[in-house]
């Protein structure tokens, strides 16, 4: 059970959620190589996830969100950890070579080394803006699963990548503002730590203004119908009203109500994608 926690399951969930999609608007393969795919993803990110735990254990540990994780409550000796976490990565990497070919695995393996060494130990504790660049981390599974299908670049794939990318730093501002005690006591930087809470709300507020924008420009460029444009705007109006009420309701509360809602809102825009570019 402490090595499945480790994992982070949501994230691994999410992500695939998104290399799904990228198969889908690809072309997607047959049924039982999608799932073959999905699960030799699956195992890397999850390796990453753990290889996270084990970097961040020391920092968890000042945290009170997630002082209870395995590595930093010491449920899970940090070495057990990073040999599940390296041994995990490593044949979720071959997992997809074997059933995907080496682009996609070159492309998942990219990804775990940018989340593992670039964001989470050179990029996230230096950097307050560290979720700007570490959110190319996000567009990798998206990027294996297209790659997967042997499919041509399209416009619609790198429309997916390119929201997942900009809508990362609001999900992870939001977070860090509701949690900013969190990051003072454990010394990463953060928004609301280096720039203050006002600062941080109106970068927030900012950020989802981007990833509306972005989301609805597609449709100008005719990559995108009717039937995304009503889903985009319908959530994306929701979600811009949700954050704008961090100006004035100045509450840990508020911020944490736009990072759990930020999740379903990306699932939105991707599942519209995905039906209309099927439709």
């Amino acid at each position: 059970m402490q090595y499945l926690r480790i994992t982070k399951p949501p994230i691994v969930g999410l992500f695939l959620v998104t290399s799904l999609a990228a198969m889908l608007l690809a072309g997607s393969l047959r049924v039982g190589e999608t799932a073959a795919v999905l699960i030799a993803i699956a195992m890397t990110v999850a390796g990453s996830a753990a290889l996270n735990n084990y970097l961040e254990r020391g920092v968890d540990a000042h945290m009170q969100r997630t002082r209870g994780r395995p590595t930093a409550s010491g449920a899970l000796a940090p070495g057990h950890a990073l040999v599940f976490g390296v041994v995990v990565t490593l044949a979720g990497v071959a997992a997809v070579w074997a059933v995907a070919g080496p682009l996609a695995a070159a492309l998942t393996a990219a990804g775990a080394f940018y989340y593992v060494v670039v964001y989470t130990l050179l990029l996230k504790p230096r950097l307050a803006l560290s979720s700007v660049p570490g959110a190319l981390a996000g567009a990798f599974p998206a990027l294996a699963g297209w790659a997967a299908t042997g499919a041509p670049w399209s416009a619609q794939v790198a429309t997916l990548c390119v929201v997942i990318v900009v809508w990362s730093p609001s999900h992870f501002w939001a977070l860090a503002l509701a949690r900013s005690s969190d990051y003072v006591a454990s010394g990463i930087p953060s928004p609301a730590t280096r720039y203050g809470a006002r600062g941080a709300r109106w970068l927030v507020l900012g950020g989802v203004l981007a990833v509306v924008a972005v989301s609805l420009a597609p449709v100008a460029a005719g990559v995108f119908g009717a039937v995304y444009l009503a889903a985009a705007a319908g959530a994306g109006v929701a979600f811009l009203i949700i954050t704008a009420r961090l100006v004035r309701v100045r509450t840990p509360e508020a911020a944490w109500l736009v990072h759990k809602l930020s999740g379903p809102y990306l699932g939105i825009l991707v599942v519209a994608m995905v039906v209309d570019a099927l439709l």
